[in-house]
């Protein structure tokens, strides 16, 4: 037994040295007790007289029982009590040293009349047990949970309990192993197989009252326990002697002895009558054979070995778990059967016992070529001549890896139950066992409120009904339930939880135990109503956003292909809204754009929806308004005046009168040709159409209204010439980490027009995607952005970078765009861990499972994925954690007004919070101002664009900057 111990200076120590150190005496031999002389005796205070005579301690012994020991030591009345077993709990109250004194277990003795083989034989019994002892506290904890039910006799010392069973008034009696042995004997009581509690004990003082004794104790220990001559090992080896007798198992006694007796009674047949030899030897074959066969009953693995270490006498149960007969065994050593580290670790064991005749007892662990790897608690005892020499080893084994196991697994239950989420156990009658700490917490119930009771109601919802009844007929099946239930507190809160209950079913099938466990979701499901509400609606005005818009458009649309129903669309735009927020600032513009959306929503139908796009524009959409068309414009024209008339009272903002006009465009869907994107197309050009008419009023979309577009289509034909005449440049804008280090830039097409010079994308882009041009103009981007980088990677300042390209939602749905992505690549040289795809979030709405197909090929290459001008409108959270994404972009509309719009600053805490959750990078674009740059970053965006860090710009001044910060 080998410890480290620290070395500790006390003042207590010297103020031992004025008065009597008053020690506790209690009967527990053989560690402690009164001896036949009436004086104080037993291994732990022949210890702690070794500790006094060299700290010069006056030891004063007070007799007590073990009750009244622990009262006295608590309330002052002694200074130490020895033969202390440590516990959590003791250790509230008293102070306990490092180094254990001794080690123990706890066994349970019977009468020999009384049949106790498992632990389950004790249900019903009557069990003694120390009064107070810490097996008590042990046994009743570990006896409720499993539903034995034994009869506890508290005693008030150890020889009373074993008396009591002597005397047939109990049946069991549960002590240490240590006591045990020595009253077993004397009492005519036998040793079960039930064997638990490992303890360590210790000398152990009141709580704050002996720390200068306890450091005394623990040097001299820690000290002695690493020296083999030490006062701590002749103690030992001393009580060892003289409770051999008590401490060997009988049956080794009685081999030992009928050994002796054959061979006197051949010795005497040799002198008295030779003729008697063939006689005798007879009889003493038959008693060896009786002796064998005794010992070849015994599950235990017996052996015996010479002073070389070979096997000279193997039982059967040795055989078996070698896996060989005892002609293969005898006379081989141990490295001759097993592996060389076990063979070394078990002559390592050996020679303690021949070559210094001692006696050891150890928990070893066999490593054999089998697939087990059991644990053994093995004594070897020297087998010594008359002159006391060595001449060999007798060894007994006994397989506890079962016991072991037990142990480990209710350490492992105990571990697990005490963990973060709330438990429960029920017995097979449905009411509570026991819960555990986190289940208190969370529910605010005391265990006591629990223990005894069904488990508290749970309902499918709010409000609703007690679930239990049929949930337990669900268990009863299948064994088990899983799912979301409401509950409530002690304080009568409901609260969402996550509940599991399982049944335990013991090897017949029978239940013993329901299990549950509880978890409190009251946050994730906070969070999941705020970021639907972020994904559907407006944060400024509650009403839905374009994705909400666009999915109830879809389903009107399919309702009308079966009713016929006409549909209707009013686009409204205020008008002159800049001018209220250059003049009054955002905060006005808000409050208008709030009192806006009410005044809509009080003129339109319950069933239509309002919604709102950005900025001042909202679109109506009005549902079922008849199957004509005259009676649809009829109704959608009536509802689009009464909007304009009450946009045109006066609003109340900000202590002041204000004015607001808005200008409406009205489309109808009267047929099944008219889709879902040529409806808002419509709509649109009806709008702009009524701005151009002077405003506040209202316009029907016509076919001449597409006259509008001859000037894009002129654009477009220009579009389609520049591309063969490769009119068109890559400009770079850089993105920085949180150290002000560029890690990478984003390439920004550029239309170097012929006569039009620098054209910016907001202007061709969707013209581009219109006529699909962008697919081409798209592939021209990603091949150029991959030979940029190809050309990088040459150079040291700009090789680390990695380069993000735009790529529309009709490039991405081509067909062949992840195989031309992949041989572009290989063509350019590039490398494909730096190339970034940041993607719209137009691709969330459609063909998700294509998007995300496409996503992981590409994935695989090394590509990156940033999604692009988050939460604009489309995102669809749903299927956001599918996507293989590495990156949310937060959008410039949000980022530009964050240090003075709450809501703004609100949906960017939002979206960070969203990717942390998500494990995705977060980066912002349209950073102008260190002040945004400082904010963000206190949010946990550390990652920012714009133009605080520069414009986008051409590669060779991109590269010149570079170069300058390198070498600044």
């Amino acid at each position: 037994m080998l410890c480290f111990a620290l070395l500790f200076c006390w003042s207590g120590v010297a103020a031992g040295q004025a008065q009597p150190l008053r020690v506790g005496l209690y009967e527990n031999a053989p560690k402690i007790f009164i001896n036949g002389k009436g004086d104080p005796d037993g291994i732990m205070i022949d210890l702690l007289r070794k500790i006094a005579e060299e700290e010069n301690w006056q030891l004063e012994f007070v007799p007590c029982a073990w009750a009244a020991c622990l009262r006295a030591l608590e309330n002052g009345d002694i200074d130490v009590l020895p033969d202390v077993a440590w516990s959590e709990e003791r250790s509230r109250t008293l102070d306990f040293h490092r180094t254990p004194a001794l080690h123990s277990w706890s066994q349970v003795y019977r009468h020999p009349r009384t049949a106790i083989v498992s632990i389950l034989d004790l249900d019903g019994k009557r069990v003694a047990i120390l009064g107070g002892s810490i097996q008590q506290h042990f046994l009743e904890t570990f006896w409720s949970q499993f539903g034995i039910r034994p009869t506890l006799v508290p005693v008030a010392s150890i020889e009373d309990g074993f008396a009591l069973v002597e005397a047939r008034k109990a049946d069991a009696m549960v002590a240490n192993k240590y006591a045990g042995d020595r009253f077993a004997i004397r009492y005519g009581l036998a040793e079960t197989p039930i064997a638990f509690q490992p303890a360590q004990l210790f000398f152990a003082t009141a709580k704050g009252r002996g720390a200068g004794w306890l450091a005394a104790i623990e040097r001299h220990l820690a000290r002695w326990q690493e020296e083999p001559d030490s006062p701590y090992f002749q103690v030992l080896n001393r009580w060892q002697q003289q409770t051999l007798l008590a401490r060997t198992p009988g049956y080794v006694w009685w081999i030992g002895g009928a050994v002796v007796c054959a061979l006197m009674l051949a010795l005497l047949a040799a002198l008295w009558l030779r003729r008697q030899v063939r006689i005798k030897s007879g009889a003493l074959r038959d008693s060896q054979r009786r002796l064998s066969t005794i010992l070849d009953s015994v599950d235990s693995l017996i052996y015996i070995k010479d002073a070389d270490y070979r096997y000279q006498y193997v039982n059967r149960a040795v055989c078996q778990f070698y896996g060989m007969d005892s002609g293969n065994i005898l006379g081989k050593s141990d490295a001759e059967i097993f592996d060389a580290a076990t063979a070394a670790a078990i002559r390592k064991t050996d020679s303690q016992v021949i070559e210094q005749g001692e006696r050891v007892i150890a928990e070893e662990v066999q490593s054999l070529s089998r697939a087990d790897a059991p644990t053994f608690l093995s004594t070897r005892i020297p087998l010594c001549r008359e002159d006391g020499s060595v001449y060999g080893l007798c060894g007994i084994a006994t397989d506890i890896s079962e016991r072991k196991h037990a142990e480990e697994s209710t350490r492992v239950a105990a571990t697990v139950f005490q963990s973060q989420e709330g438990m429960f156990v029920t017995g097979p009658d449905r009411l509570v066992l026991d819960v555990n700490d986190a289940f208190t917490t969370m529910s605010g119930y005391a265990a006591a409120e629990l223990v005894g009771r069904g488990p508290q109601p749970v309902s499918l919802e709010p409000g609703g009904q007690d679930f239990w009844p049929d949930m337990w007929d669900i268990i009863s099946t299948r064994g088990k339930w899983q799912g979301e239930v409401w509950t409530r507190r002690e304080n009568g809160k409901e609260y969402p939880a996550w509940l599991t209950v399982t049944a335990v079913r013991n090897a017949a099938g029978r239940t013993t135990n329901y299990v549950g466990t509880q978890a409190d979701i009251t946050r994730q499901k906070l969070a999941q109503d705020e970021i639907m509400q972020l994904a559907n609606y407006d944060s400024l005005t509650g009403l839905p956003n374009r994705r909400l818009l666009l999915e109830r458009l879809q389903h009107c649309l399919s309702v009308y292909n079966r009713s016929k129903q006409a549909v209707a669309l009013l686009f409204l735009d205020l008008d002159n809204f800049k001018d209220l927020n250059d003049t009054r600032g955002h905060e006005v513009g808000d409050q208008l754009l709030k009192q806006v959306a009410q005044r809509i929503r009080d003129c339109v139908r319950e069933g239509d929806t309002v919604a709102r796009l950005g900025g001042d524009e909202f679109v109506i959409l009005l549902e079922s308004i008849g199957e004509r068309e005259d009676e649809a414009a009829e109704h959608t024209a009536a509802t689009g005046w009464k909007i304009i008339r009450a946009i045109g009272q006066p609003f109340d903002i900000g202590g002041g009168s204000h004015h607001a006009t808005c200008s409406i465009g009205a489309a109808l869907r009267v047929d099944q040709e008219t889709d879902i994107d040529d409806l808002m197309k419509r709509g649109d050009l009806a709008m702009y159409e009524a701005k151009r008419d002077g405003r506040n009023t209202l316009r029907f979309f016509h076919n001449n209204m597409e006259s509008d577009v001859t000037y894009r289509m002129a654009l477009e034909m220009e579009l389609r010439e520049s591309l063969g005449k490769s009119e068109f440049v890559l400009h770079y804008q850089p993105q920085v980490d949180g150290s002000g280090t560029v890690v990478g830039v984003e390439a920004l097409l550029r239309w170097n027009h012929i006569k039009r010079g620098i054209v910016g994308p907001a202007v061709f882009v969707p013209i581009a995607e219109a006529s699909g041009l962008i697919v081409q103009l798209g592939s021209w981007v990603i091949r150029s952005a991959c030979q940029q980088l190809a050309e990088w990677a040459a150079v040291p300042e700009m090789a680390h970078l990695t380069l993000a390209v735009n790529v529309s939602a009709r490039q991405f749905r081509q067909q062949d765009f992840v195989s031309e992505t992949l041989a572009t690549i290989a063509e350019t040289g590039a490398r494909p861990d730096r190339l970034k795809l940041e993607l719209t979030e137009t691709l969330l709405i459609e063909n998700v499972e294509d998007t995300i197909g496409k996503m992981r090929q590409l994935k695989q290459s090394g590509i990156s994925f940033a999604l692009d001008d988050f939460g604009t409108g489309y995102s669809s959270l749903s299927y956001l954690k599918l996507l293989p994404l590495d990156q949310l972009k937060i959008d410039r509309s949000f980022v530009r007004d964050v240090l003075v719009d709450p809501n703004d600053a609100s949906i960017a805490r939002s979206i960070v919070a969203l990717g942390q959750a998500l494990g995705l990078a977060i980066i912002a674009e349209g950073v102008e101002t260190e002040a945004q740059r400082a904010f963000l970053a206190e949010l946990g965006c550390e990652c920012c664009q714009g133009y605080l860090f520069g414009r986008p710009m051409e590669v060779h001044l991109l590269e010149a900057m570079i170069r300058d910060m390198h070498s600044a």
